[in-house]
């Protein structure tokens, strides 16, 4: 009975994970580019059910990377791209990735994120000087009439391979996602990548954890009045 405990102690921990994820998406769902976050349990861990003399294999969160709706702005630097790739940005800590296009110039006239990382361009950070700027869906950057750089747009072989960073960014240690040049993707100059959070579907995933720990602890009082039970047999003998 002790081990029924310690197993539905387990599977809590695991549904608490699986909250987690859940109003961190909440909490995304206006946030540009943002990826939803999978919980899932694999089979083997706690949850899911395990198998006799096979260690448990822990639950995973996965990174839904589909494509979230595309909302028109105005503002030729705020960019969205219509396809699998990624913007490649510079960070204090290496290159990094992100569907995040809220893109402005600083008092360098450089091209950089709102977080103020520096957008990457094919000659390495965009600088641009000039008024006219138009932005093609191919990623080319023209001034006054006059090309001066493009977008490094990367996408991946194995994007769950990458690495989730804080504020919207990723990364490809050890090119264990296979970055590659991306062509088929399509820039949306004007527009922002939003968030592919689907509220409605978070929401019953709180209803169902809810209703999941109800049932844990249902259990969890059986057992216990089950171990009172057999304790006061014991004492009686």
């Amino acid at each position: 009975m002790i081990n029924g405990i310690e197993i539905l102690s387990s599977a809590a921990i695991g549904q608490i994970r699986r909250l987690d994820c859940a109003t961190h998406n909440i909490a995304n769902v206006n946030t540009p580019g943002f990826k939803a976050e999978r919980f899932r349990f694999l089979k083997g861990s706690a949850g899911w059910g395990t198998d006799a003399g096979r260690p448990a294999q822990g639950p995973a969160t996965m990174v839904d990377y589909s494509q979230g709706i595309l909302q028109k702005t105005d503002n030729v630097l705020d960019l969205a791209i219509n396809g699998k790739g990624f913007f490649a940005v510079q960070t204090k800590d290496g290159v990094a990735y992100t569907k995040d296009g809220r893109f402005t110039l600083n008092e360098d006239g450089m091209l950089v994120t709102h977080a103020g990382d520096s957008v990457i361009g094919k000659q390495g950070k965009i600088i641009i000087a000039g008024n006219d700027i138009q932005i093609s869906q191919g990623g080319v950057i023209s001034v006054d009439g006059n090309e001066t750089d493009a977008l490094k747009i990367v996408s991946f072989d194995k994007p769950s391979a990458l690495v989730k960073l804080n504020k919207g960014l990723y990364r490809d240690p050890d090119n264990l996602a296979g970055t590659k040049k991306e062509e088929e993707s399509q820039i949306q100059s004007g527009y922002l990548e939003l968030s592919n959070v689907q509220p409605i579907r978070e929401m019953v995933e709180m209803i169902n954890i809810q209703r999941t720990f109800e049932s844990y602890q249902k259990v969890m009082q059986t057992i216990s009045e089950q171990n009172k039970m057999s304790t006061n047999r014991i004492g009686n003998l």
